[in-house]
């Protein structure tokens, strides 16, 4: 699938586009996807600027840090950017820098691959859960908590440091 936007061939007014990539097309993003990777894409031109949003999704299998387990997490990651069409030489911008681009008119392709690759990169969770009531491991024998129950937890369910939290917790919702 192509990785450019053809602005040029934007008409006035509203542009509806969906783009579909295979995960290998997209560099250095360290997963492994279950899906292909769409953006869903409305544009708007009007004049010499096209304000573009939409969202970009796929499923990916990523490991919870607490219990170890692969699992299925789905992306959803909004997106948006501005181009400024050009004549002649481009306009130098300081704001906006990485919000705003500009496109030389000798060209009208803009190559939307990076924003992609941003939007998974900040899409995929930096400490992954499988559930956010994930048990985790046992910290002596390792047995996944969620599965079983281990000799460990049942002799001593509860972690006596945490206790004084417990209570101080008990305390500020009575």
């Amino acid at each position: 699938m192509s990785k450019f936007l053809d602005i040029f061939a934007l008409d006035e007014g509203e542009n509806h586009y969906r783009f579909v990539w295979q995960p290998r097309e997209i560099e250095n993003i360290q997963a492994e996807f279950k899906s292909d990777i769409i953006l869903e894409l409305i544009c708007f031109r009007h004049g010499l600027d096209v304000s573009c949003t939409g969202r970009v999704s796929a499923s990916v299998m990523l490991e919870c840090v607490r219990c170890l387990e692969k699992f299925e997490y789905n992306i959803d990651e909004p997106i948006d950017f501005v181009v400024r069409l050009t004549s002649g030489a481009p306009v130098q911008t300081s704001l906006w820098e990485n919000d705003m681009l500009q496109l030389d008119p000798s060209s009208g392709r803009l190559d939307i691959s990076p924003r992609i690759h941003d939007a998974i990169i900040l899409a995929i969770p930096p400490y992954p859960l499988c559930s956010q009531d994930c048990k985790g491991l046992c910290p002596v024998c390792g047995a996944n908590l969620n599965k079983t129950q281990c000799e460990h937890t049942i002799q001593n369910p509860i972690d006596t440091r945490w206790e004084k939290l417990g209570e101080l917790l008990k305390k500020s919702k009575g």
